[in-house]
């Protein structure tokens, strides 16, 4: 491996402009007709030149920095510039650890072939949809560019034999690495090489695009790329230190006192905005139904701030306008997911305040950066149920310097929250809970416990946080297998609706 500045090896761009795409002599004329812009972004510039010279790449970059192009012109000049594939084979995979994430890069993939002409097509494969699509589509059509959630790509592997695609493989992107990883697909992707033929039998270029690249993202670059791979980033020694100069508190609560404590937290923030220089806080969820969650909760309450959401289950378009809106506010609270937040450069944040276990210290560093932007000081907080305690203890997390958060009183926020939580419909908080036996059934290892525990505790979150009643939401019997809970005592099982079929 070796290490390439995020300025090195760029071609000449102009103060304050990154370099034009023209000036890069790998990009055919039609290509460079086709990309909606003149001049790249900073990940862009950094990572083209070393990328289009066909090194495998481990590239450090915040989501919403333009990324995806910085891995899409290189593929799609890879197709232009190498013979014209049959139908049935692949050149281009592209492996996305969302759904949203990965329709979106569909969009732009069909957009810039559609501009070069209808040589090149582009089909997207996810969970959530019709698998016999999935099949008819790329048994009849062409997919020379793939784009994938991990879960959906290795059922069409093993279950409708659609291996063959790959013989020819070109090119292997894995976005998002870090968070394909944190969501559990590491045994999906390793089973994915076991289907790939072997470089030496076709050569393959291999990419990983990550925001953050903790031990999971390293060890997955030492299988997946080859020994000279570059390492590029464009992360600010700023971004990568947030943790030595913000100051950073920790908050321990009994499990159903979360929101309570929340709310608590914000309360204090608002009261010492003028110590602050004002009041603008992002608070992050481990899921974007936990961030959907709290924003309702808080939206239905008498507030003397405005809230946001924003988060994966929202449209891009409202994502940008939520965006824009809290920019442009002078205070307020944003409830975000990881999702979407990555890419948010505000710079008057005052305080970001973390709820709930955050998925590694890479993560949790990641989302204190939102805050003290520009040389602000900043100010961060982490809240923690007891059973999350263990972060506190993590050997990185450790040498951050958090200090426990002054002692607070509950009783006011309580009666506030239960009622709210009464007031949200059953839906969102029936999805909050299964997301968060999601989430957390990826930490298991870490909260050192079972199955069962883990359905334990979320029956006890939905019961004491969400008020959900005697029962807690009930969930498909597909749903369950595919989370690998089949047969855990606890989960309430419920029937999919009928289909209605019309009469004719």
């Amino acid at each position: 491996m070796s290490i390439i500045a995020s300025s090195s090896k760029t071609p000449t761009s102009t103060a304050g402009e990154g370099p034009r795409f023209a000036d890069f002599p790998e990009l055919s004329e039609g290509l460079l007709r086709a990309l909606p812009f003149e001049r790249c972004t900073e990940v862009q510039g950094a990572t083209l030149p070393t990328i289009l010279a066909r090194h495998d790449v481990l590239a450090q970059a915040k989501t919403g920095t333009g990324k995806t192009l910085a891995f899409l012109i290189p593929a799609i000049q890879q197709l232009i510039s190498s013979p014209h594939p049959p139908l049935s084979q692949t050149s281009v995979l592209i492996l996305s650890p969302t759904r949203e994430l990965a329709q979106q890069i569909a969009v732009v993939a069909k957009t810039l072939c559609e501009a070069l002409g209808a040589k090149h097509a582009v089909q997207c494969v996810v969970g959530g949809t019709n698998v016999k699509t999935d099949v008819r589509d790329l048994t009849n059509l062409r997919a020379d560019i793939l784009i994938a959630t991990p879960g959906r790509l290795i059922d069409l592997l093993e279950n409708a034999n659609i291996g063959s695609r790959f013989t020819k493989l070109r090119m292997l992107v894995l976005d998002e690495a870090d968070r394909l990883l944190d969501g559990g697909f590491s045994m999906e992707i390793q089973k994915l090489f076991k289907f790939l033929p072997a470089r030496t039998a076709f050569p393959r270029q291999n990419l990983l695009f990550s925001a953050t690249v903790p031990q999971s993202v390293q060890n997955m670059a030492s299988l997946a790329l080859n020994k000279d791979y570059k390492f590029i980033t464009t992360l600010t020694e700023e971004d990568q230190n947030t943790h030595k100069h913000v100051r950073q508190e920790s908050l321990v609560v009994p499990a159903h006192d979360i929101m309570p404590a929340t709310m608590e937290v914000l309360r204090q923030e608002e009261a010492n905005a003028s110590a602050r220089g004002g009041f603008k806080v992002i608070a992050f969820l481990p899921t974007a139904r936990a961030a959907a969650l709290l924003y309702d909760i808080f939206a239905t309450m008498s507030l003397s701030y405005p809230v946001w959401e924003i988060h994966s289950r929202m449209s891009q378009s409202k994502r940008t306008s939520t965006t824009e809106a809290f920019r442009r506010a002078e205070r307020g609270v944003l409830f975000s997911s990881d999702v979407t937040a990555r890419g948010i450069d505000i710079k008057d944040v005052t305080a970001v305040v973390q709820v709930g276990l955050p998925s590694s210290a890479d993560q949790y560093v990641h989302r204190l950066g939102r805050t003290a932007r520009a040389g602000a000081e900043g100010y961060g907080v982490l809240i923690l149920g007891d059973f999350e305690s263990f972060f506190l203890h993590d050997k990185t997390i450790n040498t951050f310097g958090l200090v426990p958060y002054a002692p607070i009183n509950l009783s006011s926020s309580r009666p506030g929250i239960e009622q709210a939580v009464q007031i949200v419909p059953a839906e969102a908080k029936a999805q909050a809970y299964q997301a968060w036996l999601g989430y957390y059934k990826s930490h298991m290892r870490s909260l050192k416990w079972s199955a069962s525990d883990l359905v334990r505790h979320a029956n006890d979150y939905a019961a004491n946080s969400l008020r959900f009643g005697p029962e807690p939401p009930g969930l498909y019997a597909k749903t369950i297998g595919m989370m690998g809970l089949k047969g855990v005592p606890g989960l309430k099982i419920i029937k999919m609706p009928e289909r209605i079929t019309p009469s004719k």
